[in-house]
């Protein structure tokens, strides 16, 4: 699976429909404004005229679909990173001009590292599994913080980590 389908499944399926529909509904509603007339009125001069109107109004649906499809993505991306997936949903269609979604990317978690024994996701700031007790990452041997590979010294406590522990592969 490619990280394209991955990232793709995280859209919820309500939300792919719904891009559908809308967008569908747009082409709808430009043909009753554009070609409606010009079909009813019987001129095929006015059809030739308007027909070219039509089409380039129907790329106004695609970025309809596309705004649809990230607000599903914010859902599905945040629930995945253990984040308040209702309220940035809602903050990405409220706040106008994107704005919403561009500080969605800005603030976001990080993704959650799965625990090697029981599966469970721990957030970056946890050395351990909390429901298991398992590393999930690198820990510093003196205060059992999760450090970074390259660190000489612990951030939290300042002890050399020559001698760190590891996590466990995963």
């Amino acid at each position: 699976m490619s990280r394209f389908d991955q990232e793709w499944a995280l859209v919820p399926p309500g939300a792919r429909w719904t891009a559908v529909l809308l967008a569908l509904a747009f082409a709808a509603l430009m043909g009753g404004i554009f070609l409606l007339p010009a079909l009813l009125g019987h001129d095929p001069k006015a059809l030739v005229i308007v027909s070219p109107f039509f089409l380039l109004t129907l790329l106004g649906a695609v970025p309809i679909a596309v705004y649809v499809l990230l607000l599903g993505y914010v859902w599905g991306d945040a629930r995945r990173r253990g984040m308040n997936h209702v309220l940035w949903t809602f903050l990405a269609l409220l706040i106008p001009y994107a704005v919403g979604l561009i500080l969605y990317f800005i603030i976001r978690e990080p993704v959650r590292a799965p625990c090697p024994a029981c599966g469970t996701p721990a957030p970056r700031t946890h050395a351990f599994c909390a429901c298991c007790g398992t590393a999930v990452r690198a820990y510093c041997p003196g205060c059992r913080q999760p450090v970074e590979a390259g660190w000489r010294n612990c951030a939290s406590c300042g002890q050399a980590l020559h001698q760190a522990a590891a996590a466990p592969p995963a």
